[in-house]
Formats: structure tokens, C-alpha cells, sequence
């Protein structure tokens, strides 16, 4: 029974990575831009979901859960336009664009420090330790929404990139910007929308997690999991960054069971260095620009 549980768990616990991993995949198709603001945008999403939650106590999870994504789709709307875009038409080196992200990332974490407090706080709701019981097994409720919510996701994003312009205009520039842009189509609208759902999807998992374990300042490490994920399924692939979660989180939990919960923060990157040894691109790279 427990080796069922802690597999479970890792499969759940995955589902978060491949959220945040969704993120980094998200900007990188629109902007070839690696945002390692990401875990702290997801950090962000779960402070807000929390705020909420101390406003309105009675408000339900799942309203929650929409005040968060909604709140933090606009941050990272407008930290699209005031930072990254600015860089961008400046034609900003590589290097200059990963130091952005990164004192982006540092500038939130402060920030949150100083707003919310150093220390973790925990989302004070029934959910946080309501278990139910699934064929003898007892599972956190949370379990559901996590899994339910990644599987809408990936859904909406299948029907989004293959039913709407929106979604035909993000793959087109995602694959030439020149030629797009020549065809009528805005890549710098692309980018907005594409930095919008990935601090959406980072919101999401924020909220998420928070009944889980909690919400910290230095959530951002979670991110840097999230981004080994998106590494391994290929970055820039859907498809692969939901897979890269699903396989760093059962690692990740497998791995803490055999080896020691100690080490459990290093897997995945043991298990990104592993991929990348065999696949430097990744698992999906064939598929990267059209997945």
C-alpha cells in the first residue's frame, strides 16, 4: 500500500512541476526567452490565493484558486511590458535577458519577504487535511483538484493552440517571428498572451501546492524543479513539460523513499543530467515547435 501512495504522490506532486514547467515552455515557444522568474511568479500566485483566502475565509478553493490566476495573469502582463519587451526591442543579449529574469525572480522574493514575512504560512482550510479513502487507499482530497486541474489544462491548451487564431498566431511565431510578423500577425501581442498563461498556469500551481505544505518566500527553489522538468521533456514542448514533471516528481519521490528525503531537492537534477547525457535536447525535441 505505501508503494502505491508514495507513486500517487509523485504523479501528484509532478502535476505541480508540469504547471510551472508549462510556464517556462509558454514564454520560450513566444519569446526564446527562459524566465527563471517563473517559481517566484508561482510563488506570488500562492501569497495572493492566500491573501484572498484572509479576506474572504468562506470563499470556496476553487474561487480561490481563479482570484489567484486572474491577479497574477495581470502581474505578469504588465512585467512583460515593462520589463521583458523593452529588453527585447533593445535586442538585449541572451546573458543580459537571463540576469533580468533572475533579479526579477530575487526582486519578488524580497518583496513577498517583506509584505507576507519571512515565515511560511499555510492556507487555514478544510481541504488542507481532508483525506479521502480511494480503494483502500487513503489520499489527501487536494490530490483530485491537482490531477483534475492539470488534466482541464492540458486540455484547454490542446483546443487553444489547434481551435483559435490566438493559439494558430502563438505556434506561427513560435516557429518564425519574421515571417509572421510579415503575414499580419503581432509577435509582441503573442508575447503577452504567452507570458500571461504561463504566470497564470504558475499561479495555479502556487495555490495548489500551498495545501500541501505551504507558502514561502523562497518557493522560487520549486521553480528551479520545474525548469530540470522542462529541460528533460524538451523546453518549448507542451507535451514534454507535462511529461518532464510527471517524471521528475515520481523520481523526486521515489528517489527521497530510497536514498533519503535529505537528498530528495538533488534527483531532479541527477535526473536532468541523466536526460540530457542521452538526449541533450531532451526527450521531445523532435516535436518541440509543434507540440
Amino acid at each position: 500500500m505505501n508503494a502505491v501512495i508514495q507513486i500517487l504522490s509523485g504523479l501528484t506532486i509532478g502535476c505541480i512541476y508540469g504547471l510551472v514547467a508549462l510556464g517556462f515552455s509558454m514564454i520560450f515557444r513566444a519569446m526564446g526567452l527562459v524566465n527563471f522568474a517563473q517559481g517566484d511568479i508561482m510563488m506570488l500566485g500562492g501569497f495572493l490565493g492566500y491573501t484572498a483566502l484572509s479576506i474572504a475565509p468562506e470563499l470556496p478553493f476553487v474561487f480561490i484558486l481563479v482570484i489567484a490566476m486572474i491577479a497574477t495573469g495581470l502581474f505578469g502582463f504588465v512585467i512583460e511590458r515593462v520589463a521583458y519587451r523593452p529588453a527585447l526591442k533593445r535586442n538585449a543579449d541572451q546573458i543580459y535577458l537571463v540576469l533580468l529574469t533572475l533579479g526579477i525572480g530575487i526582486v519578488l522574493a524580497n518583496a513577498a519577504r517583506l509584505f507576507w514575512g519571512a515565515n511560511p504560512v499555510v492556507y487555514k482550510i478544510p481541504l488542507t487535511f481532508d483525506i479521502v479513502h480511494v480503494g483502500g487507499y487513503p489520499l489527501p482530497r487536494v490530490y483530485f483538484y491537482i490531477v483534475g486541474f492539470m488534466t482541464l489544462t492540458i486540455i484547454a491548451l490542446n483546443l487553444l493552440f489547434t481551435k483559435t487564431w490566438t493559439g494558430l498566431a502563438l505556434r506561427a511565431v513560435s516557429q518564425d517571428p519574421t515571417t509572421s510578423r510579415l503575414m499580419g500577425i503581432d509577435p509582441g501581442r503573442s508575447s503577452s498572451v504567452a507570458f500571461v498563461i504561463a504566470s497564470m498556469l504558475g499561479a495555479a500551481a502556487g495555490v495548489l501546492y500551498a495545501p500541501l505544505f505551504y507558502v514561502s518566500f523562497d518557493m522560487g527553489a520549486v521553480g528551479l524543479k520545474a525548469f530540470a522538468a522542462a529541460i528533460i521533456g524538451s523546453l518549448g514542448s507542451v507535451f514534454g513539460a507535462v511529461v518532464g514533471g510527471l517524471i521528475v516528481g515520481l523520481a523526486e519521490t521515489i528517489g527521497g523513499q530510497i536514498i533519503g528525503t535529505e537528498f530528495q531537492d538533488s534527483i531532479a537534477f541527477a535526473v536532468m543530467i541523466a536526460v540530457l547525457l542521452l538526449r541533450p535536447q531532451g526527450l521531445f525535441a523532435q516535436n518541440r515547435r509543434v507540440a
